[in-house]
């Protein structure tokens, strides 16, 4: 948990949906697990995790463009997105204790 900020109410109406979205980004997370996981993204640059960001957010305008495509589709461009961002605040907790 981050120093400061309280814990989540077991009873939050949104926990739910937010640990239904975490599984999703935790199955996208191992099926790159090759890549190295967090040491991989911990090495990595900031600005080119940002860079990274910045083309998944652009995947997923573009699924959220497409029609025909299902809807689990746009749900694991989503993903990619929060798991990117993940990424980015990773790299600043060991600064928050």
């Amino acid at each position: 948990m981050i120093k400061g900020l309280p814990e989540p109410a077991a009873d939050s109406p949104t926990w739910p949906h937010v640990l239904r979205f975490a599984k999703v980004m935790e199955h996208k997370l191992a099926l790159n697990r090759h890549k190295g996981d967090r040491e991989g993204w911990s090495s990595s640059d900031v600005f080119s995790l940002l860079d990274r960001l910045d083309e998944e957010v652009e995947e997923l305008n573009d699924s959220i463009g497409i029609n025909s495509i299902p809807a689990a589709k746009v749900i694991v461009e989503a993903a990619d997105v929060a798991n990117f961002a993940m990424m980015i605040a990773d790299h600043f907790s060991d600064d928050l204790g």
